[in-house]
């Protein structure tokens, strides 16, 4: 397939893929309340020749196109995944735009409406080529990527079965990187964002009266002071850790110590194993600390979802897609992996896949995630779709290159 029939396909879609993203982006739902979202996203599909499934992992949608297998340059009846997240934040918007959320309080503040948008453009271009198509082309719009991880659930419920997935891809639009800039990197790219609660049980009474009270705030203090300890003098320097207390609850007045205080945080790691030793390391600090003041404690601490690692041979047939769609000045390897998480890990971890960043952010300017303020480019969307049809192809269409991994 030629690079130059992908993108005038691409271009005769944008308009289209333009318009249901300010339409998603009017009508945000938060996770796993996605219906209309999901009843959008099915209606555009069933209107290609695909075959479509609703109501996976409660409100996800998963599409197969079915390509030309028996073609002469098919090997094999290979299969690619593609992936978009569908859910939006507890937000109010505060950008202005004409397109602006009609939902108070919740917004599509990290540019799930985009991915939507650009997958849904993707189906729309391939299908269109379907006849040159020689393998299968699985799409999966998933709910909750932002809380409990809906790629989980919706991989239990088969969409990497029937027929067989071999590769996936996703894409995040990312507010660090330039307007239309490709970001890639194999192995380690983004981190598992794990959480805790801890509970630090004193005994309250009069702040008068210090010495006949177990004082639950200092203790909290020096908890968060001996994580900073933990992560700067016990983890290994060449492996990446974060311990963020990001909520601390204690008291509710000026004049009384209270019997206990609270601290909520998430551990960010990119080694499967570092992450498996953390938790402990950090009770062994809040047993330690709190022994020595004679208060109690509660830790409770949940694994969410696992580190992304990026495949090297599939992240070298994106990166080689996109310099081709795009040119080589517009796509890089990223310097470094990201803290933050995603739940696309779980198809990272079941096949060969790549997760890879596309700029939305004006020169000079960084776009920020989570934000009232977050904007979306529309005029990346084009490029989003053209970098997945062209890897789409490549996969399909090579040889044995990707034999021994697969």
């Amino acid at each position: 397939m030629t690079t130059e029939t992908i993108l005038d396909a691409v271009a005769a879609v944008e308009d289209r893929v333009v318009e249901l993203r300010h339409t998603l982006h009017r009508h945000p739902e938060p996770a796993f309340q996605e219906t209309r979202t999901a009843a959008l996203v099915a209606e555009v599909l069933s209107e290609l020749p695909l075959s479509v499934r609703t109501g996976v992992n409660r409100t996800g949608v998963s599409a197969l196109l079915t390509g030309d297998t028996s073609r002469k340059d098919s090997h094999r009846e290979r299969t690619i995944l593609l992936r978009a997240d569908m859910d939006a934040l507890p937000v109010q918007e505060e950008t202005g735009l004409p397109f602006s959320s009609e939902v108070p309080g919740v917004m599509h503040a990290c540019g799930h409406d985009g991915h939507t948008a650009i997958l849904l453009g993707t189906a729309m271009v391939l299908c269109g080529l379907k006849e040159d198509l020689p393998g299968n082309v699985r799409f999966v719009f998933q709910p909750a990527e932002e809380t409990t991880g809906g790629a989980e659930g919706m991989i239990r419920e088969g969409v990497l079965e029937n027929p067989r997935v071999e590769a996936a891809l996703g894409l995040h639009l990312w507010g660090s990187a330039p307007r239309g800039i490709v970001e890639y990197k194999p192995g380690p790219f983004m981190a598992a964002p794990d959480s805790f609660t801890i509970r630090i049980l004193g005994r309250g009474g009069h702040a008068a009266r210090p010495h006949e009270c177990v004082d639950p705030v200092p203790i909290a203090a020096t908890v968060i002071q001996q994580f900073q300890n933990l992560v700067g003098r016990r983890v290994n320097p060449v492996l990446p850790a974060v311990i963020s207390v990001c909520r601390v609850s204690a008291g509710n007045t000026h004049n009384v110590i209270p019997g206990e205080a609270e601290l909520e945080g998430t551990v960010r790691t990119l080694d499967p194993a570092l992450r498996e030793e953390i938790p402990a390391m950090m009770e062994a600090v809040v047993r330690q600390v709190t022994a020595i003041h004679g208060a109690d404690y509660r830790f409770d601490y949940d694994f969410r979802y696992p580190p992304l690692i990026n495949d090297s041979k599939i992240t070298a047939l994106l990166r080689d897609a996109a310099q081709t769609v795009l040119g080589r000045e517009r796509v890089r390897e990223a310097e470094y992996p990201t803290m933050g998480g995603e739940d696309f890990a779980y198809f990272a971890g079941a096949v060969p896949s790549t997760f890879f960043f596309l700029g939305i952010a004006p020169e000079g300017e960084t776009i920020q995630h989570h934000h009232p303020a977050f904007r979306v480019d529309d005029t990346v969307l084009k490029d989003g779709i053209a970098v997945f049809c062209r890897a789409v192809f490549d996969f399909l269409e090579r040889d044995a290159v990707l034999e021994q991994r697969l």
